[in-house]
């Protein structure tokens, strides 16, 4: 994640926290944008399967 990123995320889940937020509750939402970061960038680069192959492929990885 680019510093910028993380400096936007920091404020936003910062603006959010609440007297009873510990740090596990901040590091588990800087977990989760940088998660949707990284999957919309993923996304834009076209590294996307489609639902029917992640069908088949799940159904061999559950065999």
């Amino acid at each position: 994640m680019e510093s910028a990123a993380l400096k936007k995320y920091l404020i936003q889940v910062a603006d959010q926290l609440t007297p009873e937020s510990t740090l596990e509750d901040v590091i588990e939402q800087l977990s989760l944008l940088a998660d949707i970061d990284e999957s919309e960038n993923d996304e834009a680069l076209g590294n996307v399967i489609s639902q029917d192959d992640l069908e088949k492929k799940s159904k061999k990885w559950l065999k």
